[in-house]
């Protein structure tokens, strides 16, 4: 189901608490690269009991409908929203997926796969006799550990199901 104006009337009235959470999304989000706006989308989109269009997502949360379209490219990509459609309706409407937490466990793996390759590059660059060597080869340890980890943990997650 759309956007309608009862869900428009809920979120007039969004209270401080929840305010609070989509700015502590946008805060969260940020610290992995993704813009605060981009955060604060996927908190206003967990809370939402029905997709939303862009043009009321930037009404929410007060915000240019230039900075949504902008966001919603990295988020898209990022498969950490959706896009839903409705026949006869032209307007586009975005969802957290269904599978959404799992996404972020793999945007989490992509993120340390390509720190383990930039960290392989150096490893290739330096010398063989370059002190540097221990540090990089411990954080391509580190990046190999983190990955089994959050792997491990995406199989017990879907497992759950």
């Amino acid at each position: 189901m759309k956007d309608t104006t009862s869900s428009a009337d809920k979120f007039k009235k969004l209270d401080p608490e929840l305010t609070r959470f989509m700015e502590g999304m946008g805060m969260y989000f940020e610290s992995f690269g993704i813009p605060r706006i981009g955060g604060r989308i996927l908190g206003l989109l967990l809370i939402a009991h029905e997709p939303l269009s862009a043009e009321r997502i930037a009404t929410i949360l007060k915000v240019s409908r230039a900075s949504i379209s902008t966001n919603f490219r990295l988020l898209l990509a990022s498969n950490l929203a959706e896009k839903v459609t409705y026949p006869g309706d032209r307007t586009t409407y975005f969802v957290f997926p269904e599978s959404g937490l799992e996404k972020t466990l793999l945007v989490e793996i992509q993120g340390i796969s390509a720190l383990k390759r930039l960290i392989q590059q150096g490893l290739n660059a330096l010398p063989a006799d370059d002190l540097a060597r221990g540090r990089m080869r411990e954080m391509a340890d580190w990046a190999d550990f983190l990955v089994k980890i959050y792997q491990k943990a995406l199989v017990e997650w879907q497992a759950r199901a």
